[in-house]
């Protein structure tokens, strides 16, 4: 235990759990680690910065090109896209109704499944900005943001490609 302001717990008769000299540890600044080689997390990262840039240019074939044919973006406050043929409607659907669209994904995390290693888990933020075209909020920039989860899924080429993309929350930005 330790008391207020005392900084963390230390033995303080140098013993270790059998009476012998307890290690020396050494306390090390997380500025101080090299991060680990993570190839899997890269690629979804830098998946996602392609997907971003889908998102915000409304193309539908690098949008396609991203996801699994049965792949989906499954948003609980709007449609869902479903497919690639879902996916392309909802590309035009963006193109037709929304101009200078910025899109942000962050990547927070990357898990390799335990189970499936042709299966790859990733979660963190997104924040968009929008103008509508037409309606009562035409011409007025809109910016929302919001959490998502990913899972990815490895094709036999070795190219990560998405399964399902969910929207966990969403919110005004702002």
């Amino acid at each position: 235990m330790t008391g207020q302001g005392e900084g963390p717990a230390r033995s303080g008769s140098g013993e270790g759990p059998r009476g012998d000299a307890a290690p020396e540890l050494e306390w090390i600044e997380p500025e101080e680690l090299e991060p680990p080689d993570d190839p899997v997390g890269d690629a979804i990262r830098e998946a996602n910065v392609r997907y971003a840039h889908a998102l915000a240019t409304a193309d539908a074939n690098a949008l396609v090109a991203l996801f699994e044919p049965d792949g989906a973006i499954i948003d609980g406050d709007g449609p869902d896209a479903l497919g690639h043929d879902g996916l392309r409607e909802m590309a035009h659907y963006a193109r037709e109704r929304f101009a200078d669209v910025t899109f942000e994904i962050d990547v927070e995390w990357t898990k390799l499944d335990g189970l499936d290693h042709a299966v790859a888990h990733a979660a963190g933020t997104w924040r968009m900005g929008t103008v509508s075209r037409s309606g009562r909020r035409a011409g007025e920039r809109v910016r929302t943001r919001g959490r998502f989860a990913e899972t990815w899924h490895r094709g036999t080429d070795g190219t990560w490609r998405l399964h399902r993309d969910l929207t966990l929350f969403r919110e005004l930005d702002g």
